[in-house]
């Protein structure tokens, strides 16, 4: 049986499987927010549309050459970004969603006006959804009142890449029912077993997200290992290499490069050329030498994360990581009854827009520890999983459950 929808979705027969209709967003005072970037893609759009026009003789008198198209190229992008600003406005105003489940993938559809986005996610790479309350932030502080407060977003993980976006800005009792149905025909087509829902809530000490859920299945391609031991389990996580690094190895790389490049120019400059730029050459030679010492700083940054290590073992009795990386070595160790919490938690680092999530041991002295900032949402929420049944944490008093067997 079909768990129930809500009756503002609509369910109607798809091209090859089942499509939902979601109705407009209800977002409220958004939308006067929504019709100013309207309105300002609009400009933006418009005078780098008339720029490309300009230059290429269709609205100003001249006759083009090569230099015109080249500096026509060069409001493309303008005109692109305008035309992005402009769809996300419509999105906000009057946009819509779509999902369609077919034989092979997932299909979600937003709908604004005239514009379209649409993101396809097969099926096989599907590991679980998560559904996030409290999506809608104001001064990184979830909004309490009005028909923003109880969003919900969607999205699938899929094993080691980023979460793929499923649906957001609906109430979160919509996006909740809808993670049922989805998952519900996903079995049916593939006769696999259900997918696992995680529900991200809100950490009422730090106003954070937090994830809940136990995962039992190793992650797809994981370096991580846990063993059984007596009375516990141990983990080994091994060096991540460029992909523990988040990016920081290509950007330090590229900003090494960038400086050694300037520091060479001005160093083959005619020495006219660098009296009349500026009297002093140490001024210069410092500045490139400043920027040339933070490259070397991330640099050695990202290769301490390439190169950072870790042991952990947990039982009834304790719980102990130890770190080890290019500065040394750490060690975190608390008894059982020190131990209030095991979960994952946003660790307040944004990479390229993103939050990083991090292991998080809450102590029972209010005191929060993170750890793997390094690894996917995948091995974190594993990981997780295991020390918490290990060490007992969150179990009811006298309670005694049987830490899970690994393969």
């Amino acid at each position: 049986m079909n768990p129930p929808l809500p009756p503002e979705i609509r369910v109607e027969p798809g091209r090859q499987g089942i499509r939902y209709l979601l109705p407009p967003r209800e977002t409220g005072p958004l939308k006067f927010v929504a019709v100013f970037f309207i309105g300002f893609g609009c400009l933006f759009g418009g005078f780098a549309l008339f720029w490309i026009l300009g230059v290429l003789g269709v609205v100003l008198p001249g006759t083009p050459g090569p230099a015109n198209v080249a500096f026509a190229l060069f409001g493309l992008p303008f005109l692109a970004a305008g035309l992005g600003i402009v769809g996300l406005g419509f999105f906000a105003l009057c946009g819509r969603c779509e999902i369609e489940v077919q034989a092979g993938e997932l299909l979600a559809r937003e709908r604004g006006g005239p514009f379209r986005w649409t993101r396809r996610i097969p099926l096989k790479d599907i590991r679980r959804f998560t559904l996030a309350a409290d999506a809608v932030r104001v001064n990184d502080q979830p909004v309490k009142s009005g028909p923003m407060s109880d969003v919900g977003v969607l999205s699938a993980e899929v094993g080691a890449g980023k979460p793929r976006l499923v649906v957001l800005g609906y109430p979160r009792a919509w996006v909740e029912a809808l993670a049922a149905r989805l998952n519900a025909d996903i079995v049916e087509l593939t006769g696999a077993a259900p997918l696992p829902t995680t529900v991200t809530q809100l950490d009422p000490a730090t106003g954070r997200g937090i994830a809940s859920g136990d995962r039992f299945d190793p992650p797809a391609k994981t370096s991580i290992t846990i063993s059984q031991m007596a009375g516990g389990i141990v983990a080994v996580v091994p060096p991540q290499g460029a992909r523990g690094t988040r990016g920081l190895l290509a950007f330090a790389l590229i900003w090494l490069v960038f400086v050694s490049l300037v520091g060479t120019v001005f160093a083959i400059a005619p020495e006219s050329t660098k009296r009349r730029r500026n009297q002093s050459k140490a001024i210069p030679a410092v500045v490139i030498g400043a920027f040339g010492l933070i490259g070397v700083g991330m640099l050695t940054a990202a290769v301490n994360q390439m190169r950072r290590k870790a042991s952990l073992r947990a039982s009834r009795d304790e719980l102990i990581i130890l770190q080890q990386s290019l500065f040394g070595t750490k060690t975190f160790k608390r008894s059982s009854g020190q131990l209030a919490a095991i979960r994952v938690g946003d660790s307040g680092i944004v990479v390229n827009n993103v939050p990083l999530e991090e292991l998080q041991v809450h102590g029972t002295d209010g005191k929060k520890h993170g750890f793997f900032t390094n690894l996917t949402n995948d091995e974190l929420h594993w990981l997780a999983t295991h020390l918490r049944h290990a060490t007992g944490v969150g179990e009811a008093p006298g309670e005694s459950f049987e830490p899970p067997k690994l393969a």
